[in-house]
């Protein structure tokens, strides 16, 4: 749909003396001609067969005309005109679907992109998936978010989509430590170009691409370009922000690819792959020079290196953590055995003193049946009753803060030492086994424990209610 716009753009530019083009603006400046008249009402209805005239502004020297109407019946021979096409306006349009840009000119296009920055947030394959129309562009290139093409074959965008296996991208900003004081991006798939060939243009978008997969594997980045390597050594360089050389390439591209959807991985440890890829790197990298060309080098053979002792790491880890599996299951099993006879405990002295207060109450009150009634009478009873009133509710009031104290104190403990002392389970590993065992002890064994405390303060209220109660059965 944009041939025959750019054909009505060539007609300008033919008779115009200042032409600039960038990602968001065309201008064109000329002296008029009357015999050109008819450019001007072509153009303009070209902008409004494809529904976007309000991109495209006219000038009569420095005036702003209201319409091309105006623009037309006001113009005289050997005035300046200046048109204006305001890109954003198709930016912000959805066509069929999809969103659109243009670039007449590829010397302006490679102008405009050779100057851009991948990780600012104004970069617009940051934000959204775009078809960008070049006219004359004969090989297609792009990816996940950005497709350049011709006029003729702008059909091929059909919103890319690329998959790599268990790949996480957001794990990437756990990993890399950004200094910036404006929002800084990281997102290799936005920038990764699946199709297409190194030219002239596509150089400098397979650059960006190579930029964002280096700074996925670095340990920092600043804003000025600038990144640190921690492995074996620490060591600062630059990434190579404006760098063009043989370098770029679909193979250093792949590459690096391939080290990154390796490195951030959703079922493995990123920061020990990301932390030996960078041991490897820092042992062979020439550090004087950028990190886009030190590494093309090494790439390769470093992921490589970097995969077999990672592979060689969890082979030993396997063994260490069965072991350290079953440390954490018998301190689970004591922690569990802990809760259990705090349970038993508090059981245990509750049908104590019951059965200590039975045999009180039978031995030495009830023995004597004729002195019952005089006991009841002079209080005393009354006195004993509230007396063990009282110690059922200090014995469940003091075996309670005894036991919740020794059980935080285990918890507390247990939480500490793994922490300090696991090296080989993870925190989710961690928190499942415990989960399934421990907190589910936990929580039956508080249940049955504030049971067994309740009638501790039953049995105390009925003790303190007992002469009133055995009045009522002597009446």
């Amino acid at each position: 749909m944009f041939a025959i716009l750019f054909d009505k753009i060539g007609y300008i530019k033919g008779i115009a003396n200042i032409f600039n083009e960038s990602w968001g603006n065309l201008t064109l400046e000329g002296i008029y001609e009357s015999q050109n008249l008819s450019y001007f009402e072509e153009i303009d209805a070209e902008f409004e067969s494809l529904k976007i005239q309000t991109s495209i502004s006219y000038y009569i020297g420095q005036t702003k005309s209201k319409s091309t109407q105006e623009f037309i019946a006001d113009i005289q021979q050997n005035d300046t005109w200046k048109i204006n096409i305001n890109k954003n306006v198709l930016l912000n349009k959805n066509i069929d679907g999809k969103i659109y840009n243009f670039f007449y000119s590829q010397e302006k296009l490679i102008c405009w992109i050779k100057n851009t920055n991948p990780f600012t947030e104004d970069y617009p394959f940051n934000n959204k998936s775009i078809c960008v129309i070049v006219n004359g562009l004969d090989d297609s290139f792009g990816g996940c978010n950005l497709i350049f093409c011709g006029p003729n074959h702008n059909n091929s965008f059909n919103g890319e989509t690329i998959v790599w296996e268990n790949y996480d991208e957001t794990r990437i900003l756990d990993s890399v430590h950004i200094i910036s004081n404006s929002k800084f991006i990281i997102k290799p798939l936005n920038h990764y170009l699946s199709f297409g060939k190194v030219n002239e243009i596509s150089k400098y978008f397979f650059r960006n691409s190579i930029l964002v997969l280096l700074a996925s594997l670095s340990s920092e980045i600043y804003e000025n370009g600038n990144i640190i390597l921690r492995g074996y050594r620490r060591i600062q360089i630059e990434i190579g922000i404006d760098y063009i050389g043989d370098e770029i390439s679909v193979e250093y591209q792949e590459q690096l690819a391939n080290a990154v959807k390796w490195v951030y991985q959703t079922t493995e440890r990123c920061d020990l792959r990301l932390k030996l890829l960078l041991e490897r790197i820092t042992l062979d990298i020439d550090y004087s020079l950028p990190y886009i060309q030190g590494l093309f080098s090494i790439i390769q053979e470093t992921t490589v290196q970097a995969k077999e002792r990672y592979s060689f790491i969890i082979y030993d880890r396997k063994d260490l953590y069965q072991k350290e599996l079953k440390d954490l299951l018998k301190d689970l099993k004591s922690l569990s055995d802990l809760y259990s006879n705090k349970l038993r405990s508090l059981l245990s002295n509750l049908l104590r003193d019951v059965l200590a207060a039975f045999i009180l109450i039978g031995i030495t009150l009830f023995s004597k049946v004729t002195e019952i009634n005089s006991l009841f009478k002079n209080k005393l009873i009354d006195y004993i009753f509230i007396a063990f009133a009282l110690y059922f509710a200090l014995s469940a009031i003091f075996q309670s803060i005894v036991d919740f104290y020794d059980v935080r104190r285990s918890r507390k403990e247990f939480d500490y030492w793994k922490n300090v002392t696991k090296e080989y389970m993870s925190t989710a590993d961690f928190k499942n086994h415990t989960s399934n065992t421990i907190n589910k002890r936990a929580t039956g064994t508080t249940i049955i424990y504030v049971i067994i405390v309740m009638c501790y303060f039953l049995i105390a209220l009925v003790c303190y209610n007992f002469p009133y109660i055995w009045a009522k059965i002597m009446d």
